[in-house]
Order: C-alpha cells, then structure tokens, then sequence
C-alpha cells in the first residue's frame, strides 16, 4: 500500500498539488483529515446505494484515473457509471487500511485496499480486490475527487465480501 500512496502523492505533486497550500499545523491536518474521510465513506455509500448522481456528485469533472493501468477520463467513467448502476442489484464493497493525508489546505490523499462483489440484474456477479488512491481537492465548502487509481484482481467466488 505504501507504493501506491507514494505512486498518487508524487502525481499530485507534479500537477502542482499543494504548491499554493501553506503549511499546516498538526489541528489542520486532523480537521482536513475528518472531513476528508467524511466524504470518502459518503462516496463509499453512493456506490453502495447504486446512485449514479450521487457517486458523480463526488467527482470533479475534470477528473481522470488509471484503472489497471488504463487512463479513463470523466466522461468514459460517469457514462458507465450512468449506464452500469441502474442494472445492478447490489454493490457489495469494504475497504481496509483507509488512511487520509493532508497535503495542504485544498489536497488531501486517500489510500485503502477495497473487496467488491457486484450483482446485476440477470444474477451474474463479479468479485474482486485491490489498492486504491484517491486526491481529493476542497470546492467551496466540499470536497471533490479529482484523481484516482485502481487495480482489480479477480476474488474466486466463494470469498466472503468481509474476509
């Protein structure tokens, strides 16, 4: 997990991540971390939920992310969010070793490990695991996801979702 924190802080830091943000006391650090953790467990119970406007609504639109080593854009994402989410019926997910850094006052870097097991509608489920990174960048009064990356290795189907 540490390479993966490392991989997505040193992305940040190269879009200039930060680069305004002042340096910050160890009470800021713990505010931006609550709220930050807030939010990513709000965006973890969207997708559980199947809301596609409401796990968009966590997603700046000038997002983009590496999945399994591919980049996708916002619009590839939020069209198959769009068109995916309606046809399930259940979106299993937990995450382990969630940790929340605070890269300054606007950034902060989120890493875990998730296990999901997606059902649509005909039954057919797929189960699968991996590290993820999130940046996160404060609007106004929230926070957005503006960078992501995810690699899904295949869970054999009688894993349980909280093993």
């Amino acid at each position: 997990m540490k390479i993966t924190a490392e991989i997505g802080l040193a992305v940040c830091l190269a879009a200039g991540c930060g680069s305004a943000d002042k340096a910050l006391n160890q009470a800021a650090q713990a505010a931006i971390a609550r709220s930050v953790d807030s939010a990513t467990h709000a965006f973890a119970d969207a997708q559980r939920a199947r809301d596609p406007e409401l796990v968009l609504a966590h997603i700046a639109p000038e997002f983009y992310m590496y999945g399994d080593g591919r980049r996708v854009s916002y619009d590839s994402v939020s069209s198959q969010i769009l068109q995916t989410f309606p046809s399930l019926s259940s979106y299993e997910t937990t995450w382990s070793d969630l940790e929340v850094h605070a890269l300054g006052m606007n950034h902060a870097l989120v890493t875990f490990r998730f296990r999901d097991r997606i059902t649509d509608s005909a039954g057919s489920t797929l189960s699968f695991m991996g590290p993820t990174t999130l940046i996160w960048e404060r609007r106004g009064e929230g926070w957005l996801i503006i960078y992501a990356d995810a690699d899904h290795y295949p869970l054999p189907a009688f894993t349980r979702i909280d093993s």
